[in-house]
């Protein structure tokens, strides 16, 4: 039986279909997903990734989408589609309405979305109130993004006279290794298999923030 020649259409075409499927599949869940502060803070997963790992997953398969129809383009005879280009050009020429309707519709899906005018705020709406719907009180950071925090801060913005030597024993006591009190919580928390929510919990912490240390007065973390 003769061995067929590396077809690159075919591995092109089949790529295309996969990066696809990815993106379709890795926008769904983000549109899903709870908000980066909730889903850091709790170590939200689907499918063991994390929403991190799924905007990078959707966003290399975006660009791995980009460079797949450039080379599918161009696997094609340029010359050949150049030609076909010009040809239904010509005769969409002829179709004024089918233009005007169709770039109407751009104009206004564009528009729409960036006043969040209806029926395409209700769209962004429905998103925003199924991110929500994971937040709970009890599952919220003490202040945004406190996973971002190390031992260090932690002890300074929410304790009274504890060390951070001393936060960094209770967490070996519990079984949690932390070699360095220049970690962070989200950094522990993923070298521990556990969430930076239960290394938190770990540490013992009922205080509020000190004052003027309260939410959205910390260092500007995203």
């Amino acid at each position: 039986m003769k061995k067929k020649p590396f077809s690159w259409r075919a591995f092109i075409s089949i790529g295309l279909f996969i990066a696809f499927l990815m993106l379709l599949v890795s926008g769904i869940v983000l549109f899903f997903a709870p908000p980066g502060r909730v889903a850091n803070w709790t170590n939200w997963q689907i499918l063991g990734l994390s929403k991190p790992d799924w905007q990078n997953q959707h966003t290399l398969f975006g660009l791995a989408f980009i460079i797949l129809s450039i080379f599918h383009l161009f696997s094609i005879n340029w010359k050949a589609f150049w030609s076909y280009i010009i040809t239904k050009t010509h005769d969409g020429l002829g179709r004024p309405i089918e233009i005007f309707s169709i770039l109407f519709l751009a104009l206004l899906f564009g528009i729409g979305t960036q006043l969040k005018i209806q029926p395409f705020s209700a769209v962004i709406d429905f998103g925003e109130f199924l991110s929500a719907s994971w937040e709970e009180p009890q599952q919220s950071p003490p202040v945004p993004h406190t996973e971002r925090m190390t031992l260090r801060e932690v002890a300074e913005r929410f304790t009274r006279g504890q060390s951070p030597e001393s936060l960094q024993e209770k967490l070996e006591m519990a079984g949690i290794a932390a070699p360095s009190l220049d970690q962070t919580l989200e950094s522990i928390a993923r070298e521990n298999n556990t969430s930076a929510q239960k290394v938190y919990e770990l540490l013992g912490i009922n205080a509020s923030p000190k004052p003027g240390m309260g939410k959205g007065q910390g260092k500007n973390r995203r």
